[in-house]
């Protein structure tokens, strides 16, 4: 019989999709680490030979130490010109004991077909929020955008897509409307980073950050001259250094934590 392939799969907090309709994709804990997960659902998309198999799902830790094995179940594929959805809730309490990435591996007939990363959410663990800026760092990496939440003077706050130049675990963004217009942003003294994980295609968490407007020239050189390598579709090449300089306002915002 030929190899299933996993397809996708999220694990996601069951409470949170119940009250919002949106998967979230983490396995919450609430207190301090190491302590209890809280339930959540797992969602699969499976393709592989017409068959029944017996499934097996494992979570491991960030040292790859399998923390959590599913009990056995048949499944039942519907064969290779089809891609078979499962859904299930895992109501038991897997004691976690780091905030780190841990990873879901799928099993049909003993195979791995697959496997994903598994962000945990654990709000009130002291020891998960350092945890949390490493994986915050490691995912800004790998990405281009991050989701700005602006406090406004007045109204509501303001949530906007932004491009970035990253050193360490602190962001620099070019604020100006011929660049991205990011309303109140050099005025306001904290605003919250979302972070989104491109292996997973979701938001991870977010973290509050403290802003400073750049303002020594040098440092702003410097920063920008970064952001040539990064912006994506940039039309005036090398040039839009000095746009960047005549119309553009530089800030930094440092994470937290």
């Amino acid at each position: 019989m030929s190899r299933v392939k996993l397809m996708s799969a999220i694990a996601y907090d069951l409470s949170s999709y119940e009250s919002t309709g949106v998967a979230d994709p983490v396995i919450q804990v609430l207190g301090e680490l190491p302590s209890g997960s809280q339930p959540f659902g797992l969602s699969r998309v499976y393709k592989g030979s017409q068959g029944m198999y017996e499934e097996v799902v494992a979570l491991a830790d960030p040292d790859q130490t399998v923390i959590w094995e599913s009990q056995p179940r048949v499944v039942n594929l519907r064969g290779e010109m089809f891609e078979d959805l499962l859904r299930t809730t895992v109501r038991e309490r897997i004691e976690i004991t780091s905030g780190g990435e841990h990873t879901l591996a799928f099993y049909l007939n003993g195979q791995m077909a697959g496997r994903i990363p598994v962000f945990i959410d654990a709000p009130e663990s002291l020891q998960s929020a350092g945890v949390f800026l490493d994986a915050a760092e490691v995912a800004l990496k790998k990405g281009a955008i991050c989701w700005l939440t602006i406090p406004q003077r007045t109204g509501p706050a303001l949530s906007r897509p932004a491009w970035y130049v990253q050193q360490g675990n602190r962001l620099f963004v070019l604020k100006g409307e011929q660049e991205q217009e990011l309303p109140g942003l050099e005025d306001a003294r904290a605003v919250t980073i979302t972070v989104k994980s491109k292996d997973v295609k979701a938001a991870i968490g977010s973290v509050t950050a403290d802003v400073r407007v750049v303002s020594d020239s040098d440092e702003f050189e410097k920063i920008a001259s970064m952001g040539l390598g990064t912006r994506l579709n940039l039309t005036d090449g090398e040039s839009a250094l000095q746009r960047w300089k005549d119309t553009c306002t530089l800030v930094e915002l440092t994470p937290r934590g």
